[in-house]
């Protein structure tokens, strides 16, 4: 009978233990972060990739294959150079003597322009002039397939990082739950040795059954914790302010 009334009393601590360990209303961002995977997923991973500084030194050899390939393109314009040339004097004495020319008896001055374009192109150039754009071309092709690799990692990362906190969160939950219960039980049994209805060994055992709850609630909260901490390194700011972003 007695045991039977310590259980009854024992459920009833523990209902209302629980209910006053009930937490508050979550805020705002906790409920879009954690309730909103659709909504959580894509701005996590869009702050990821914003962040993440291998996908920005892709951007960069990005552009410098933008730029090989403009080089390739124009590398034939090398052989080609213009020339230019003035000379101002008696132009009489240039060429054939003609003293018939009005003026030349009298070496008359004026001024001459020359102008002109020299091509010298290597054949082997100009032959490999498309094989070597398309090769640049290829680069950057190889290199944006690259990009999008990476990128496809890191989406792929973010999930499970963020499928490891929402796991920790409920981990951390459980945890706190059954460490009310004990502690209730704990309560219950140090009364009940008080007035002399337990053993020191019972109470030495719920006394461990305490310890043990509120070590694993512990390893629990540090787990969370972590993988939080994570997650918010990887995406490069805070969760709270990310999730309220409208």
């Amino acid at each position: 009978m007695r045991k039977l009334l310590g259980s009854l009393i024992l459920a009833f601590y523990t209902t209302v233990a629980l209910g006053q360990a009930k937490t508050a209303p979550a805020s705002t961002w906790q409920t879009v972060f954690f309730d909103s995977p659709t909504i959580a997923l894509p701005r996590l991973t869009a702050a990821a990739i914003q962040h993440s500084a291998q996908l920005q030194s892709m951007e960069v050899g990005k552009s410098i294959n933008e730029q090989d390939i403009k080089i390739a393109k124009r590398q034939i314009l090398g052989g080609v150079g213009v020339i230019g040339n003035y000379t101002y004097g008696n132009q009489g004495t240039i060429g054939a003597i003609n003293p018939g020319v009005p003026g030349y008896d009298r070496g008359r001055n004026a001024g001459l322009y020359a102008a002109g374009v020299s091509v010298a192109l290597p054949l082997l150039q100009v032959l490999s002039r498309n094989t070597l754009i398309k090769k640049e071309q290829l680069n950057y092709q190889r290199n944006e397939l690259t990009r999008k690799e990476q990128e496809n990692q890191l989406r792929q990362q973010v999930i499970q990082l963020y499928q490891n906190v929402v796991l920790a969160k409920k981990l951390l939950t459980l945890q706190q739950e059954s460490y009310v219960t004990v502690q209730t039980n704990y309560r219950l049994a140090e009364k009940q040795f008080r007035q002399g209805q337990l053993t020191l060994t019972e109470l030495s055992e719920a006394t461990n059954q305490l310890n043990q709850s509120a070590m694993s609630q512990e390893t629990a909260r540090n787990q969370y914790d972590t993988s939080f901490m994570i997650l918010e390194e990887v995406v490069g700011t805070t969760i709270s302010s990310l999730m309220q972003t409208p």
